[in-house]
């Protein structure tokens, strides 16, 4: 088979014998079933083959092959995602939805720390991965500004007994060792009827960051394992249901990042950091859903529900900035952590009613609804100045929200001729939310619970033409938005005023975007090329005052436009090359003090030109059917803040270019797979969290050397 990471508009995975039977890459991007050349929008599709092909186990391992996606991490389970350059640094609310099958992950308020925690799924019993760029605010809803990103499980089969398993081992230079394994059995109950497909995993990042505070090497090291239990009935031809449990741990001994001088050198080594106090990770992530489908002839009506539970814990050092902080007033302490605690309980609905079969007016309508209640608890650690550990008298901060929305949305798309067809569709929300602070200490701040209420309405209009089977060209303009919300605000003593809004409301983007999709009727060549052009009003920011924080609208805003283009070549047989290629240009549109930009500065964390080049070579009359390929990427330089950011000072990413390789052969029903990621050892700084005082780039992995097994029955 050849193998590659990325797929777009055509189907890299597929051997030739599959290319000449007309396989088809297909997608549920717009909540039905199509194929991914003939949806009206920018799509990458990741086929779990291709990340099994070079041992990729985490996000990381593949997100800067994605054009238009970008993040910022401080190891596993800490990440912020952003796609098409709509993020504002670090963002108070997130900007990508994050979906496992068609359920929404994390807290849709601000106060549910979604943001940071993004969902790093272990990427083993997926079947692939979509990412959909733009806004997506009509069919799902808040948090999908800048797109979404949706994780799509393996779906037990009816009809063969099978399983899948896989193991690897990688060593990474500078750094500990790397395994990891996995399994996944599918069983028939009853033909045609029931199956039942269960998996396991578990992957040990063997970490590469040292703390040289404690002489402790590898202290980002990481372990994720879960599993996963899947049931399909099929009673009827007509009726189906699909009931899942997906359970994940990850485990992290420190943080991800390193400690570097503004100026961008070292301030110990280049994988060191100096941190007093240990800084462990938890997360576990629990979901239990549950889809029922029924074909009434001409439609189809869904139903999902769902329940999720997301827990924290983390430790994070602040001594760089509070130890000084403190002695200016006199006080004087040796050392502060910020201890975190805070859970997500999450419970959605969605019914929804789709149009089925060649229809001249293909149709959508449905409703959500959702209710989430979230709990953050901040106690400070400290020292004294021998190190040992003193009472908290300074601050602990408890918060408690809760979140309800209820939406209605559909669409509908009029092929006005075989060629020629026009898309259209409608989201109304509603939120209530509630939220409220205690603290204790003399920085502690408690005020009673303040609430709000808010009406959204999204839209978006597509405009599709096909010139053949195999090529059309599109334009899509497209609405996103995030919920406003309550603020708990502090009150200046000296006139009674609150410092901040006692709300803060939804900001809104708008997107315009055209492009054309097309192959060639062999399938030798294919191309993908969108522009865009985004308006982002509104952004929420972090805004401080009287030195208490809240969160407010930056009214200016920001404006991003860009462009992705996407080529696929099999000049020969087994020969197949893909290339990926992004271009963002964000800037803000006036001058935003909250945020310490000025008018046109460019939105940080956003590379100008992103580039990732991918190769293989399968020689299919081969009984061993060896492969040979490689990927090249590039990433521009960025900036992690804004030139004068109040909290997050400025610290400017250099570019840096990866090379990857592999090979491998198959011996009867076992593939075996050797690979080389980062080849030439490039410190790639991926990106740089500077609240604490001091620049801390995360650092991508070191050249690390593995090897993967893997095999069907």
């Amino acid at each position: 088979m050849t193998v590659a990471v990325l797929v777009t508009a055509h189907p890299v995975l597929a051997s030739d014998e599959e290319m000449a039977e007309g396989g088809e890459i297909i997608v549920t991007a717009q909540k039905r079933e199509e194929r991914l050349i003939d949806v009206p929008q920018s799509i990458t599709a990741i086929s779990a083959d291709g990340l099994a092909s070079q041992g990729v186990t985490q996000f990381r391992d593949f997100a800067n092959a994605v054009p238009g996606l970008n993040f910022s991490t401080a190891g596993a389970g800490y990440s912020q995602i952003s796609i098409r350059g709509v993020t504002s640094g670090v963002d108070v609310g997130q900007t990508v939805g994050i979906y496992v099958d068609d359920v929404p992950y994390g807290s849709s308020s601000v106060f549910g720390g979604a943001s940071q925690h993004t969902l790093d799924v272990g990427l083993f019993d997926v079947d692939r991965i979509e990412v959909l760029r733009g806004p997506q605010g009509t069919l799902y809803g808040a948090a999908a500004l800048g797109g979404v990103l949706k994780y799509v499980s393996k779906r037990p089969d009816t009809d063969s007994l099978s399983a899948d398993i896989r193991v690897g081992l990688s060593n990474t230079r500078h750094g500990g060792t790397n395994y990891d394994g996995s399994a996944a059995l599918n069983l028939p109950i009853a033909a045609d009827k029931a199956a039942v497909r269960a998996s396991a995993f578990y992957s040990r990042d063997g970490g590469y960051i040292d703390n040289v505070a404690f002489g402790k090497s590898d202290v980002n090291s990481a372990d994720i394992y879960g599993g996963r239990l899947d049931l399909l009935l099929s009673p009827t031809e007509r009726f189906s249901f699909r009931l899942t449990g997906f359970a994940q741990n990850i485990r992290r001994d420190g943080e991800g990042t390193v400690d570097y001088q503004f100026s961008g050198a070292p301030l110990f080594g280049p994988l060191d950091q100096f941190r007093i106090f240990n800084e462990p990770y938890r997360q576990n992530f629990r979901l239990l859903s549950g889809t029922a489908t029924y074909d009434l002839g001409g439609a189809e009506l869904t139903s999902i529900s769902s329940y999720q539970k997301t827990s924290l814990g983390y430790v994070q050092d602040i001594s760089p900035l509070y130890v000084p902080l403190f002695a200016s007033f006199g006080l004087v302490y040796g050392g502060f952590a910020a201890d975190t605690a805070a859970s997500v309980k999450k419970f959605t609905q969605e019914v929804r009613l789709s149009s089925q079969g060649e229809q001249k007016l293909e149709w959508q309508v449905g409703g959500f609804y959702t209710h989430e209640k979230s709990f953050f608890t901040q106690p400070l650690l400290l020292l004294d100045t021998a190190g040992n550990p003193t009472p908290n008298v300074v601050l602990t901060s408890t918060n408690n929200s809760v979140f309800e929305e209820v939406a209605a949305f559909g669409n509908a798309t009029w092929h006005l001729t075989d060629k020629f067809d026009l898309s259209g569709g409608l989201r109304y929300a509603r939120n209530n939310q509630r939220y409220k602070q205690d603290g204790s200490g003399f920085l502690g701040l408690s005020a009673p619970t303040t609430k709000s209420s808010e009406s959204v309405v999204t839209w978006m209009a597509n405009v599709r033409y096909r010139f053949t089977d195999r090529a059309m060209a599109y334009a899509r303009v497209a609405t996103g938005y995030r919920p406003g919300g309550p603020n708990v605000v502090a009150v200046n003593p000296g006139t009674g005023q609150p410092f901040a809004p006692l709300s803060f409301e939804s900001d809104s983007l708008t997107s315009y975007e055209i492009g054309f999709k097309g192959e060639t009727a062999g399938r030798t060549f294919g191309i993908e090329l969108s522009a865009y052009y985004i308006d982002w009003a509104d952004m929420h920011v972090s805004v401080t005052n009287g030195g208490f924080s809240a969160i407010g609208n930056a009214a200016g805003g920001s404006k991003i436009k860009g462009g992705e283009l996407n080529l696929r070549a099999r000049p020969t047989r087994g020969l197949e090359i893909t290339g990926a290629f992004a271009l963002q240009d964000g800037e803000l549109k006036r001058n935003e003090p909250s945020l310490g930009g000025v008018k046109g500065e460019a939105l940080p964390n956003v590379p100008r030109f992103t580039a990732s080049l991918l190769a293989d070579y399968t020689l299919v009359d081969s009984p061993l059917r060896p492969t040979i390929g490689g990927t090249l990427r590039f990433v521009d330089e960025r900036t992690a803040s804004f030139d004068a950011a109040p909290t997050y000072l400025q610290y400017r990413l250099p570019d840096y270019v990866s090379i990857d390789l592999r090979a491998g052969v198959s011996f009867s029903a076992v593939d075996v797979q050797l690979y080389v990621r980062n080849l030439l050892d490039t410190r790639g700084q991926l990106s740089a969290f500077n609240w604490r005082g001091t620049a801390m780039p995360s650092i991508s992995q070191p050249q690390t050397m593995g090897v993967s097994l893997r095999t069907k029955l």
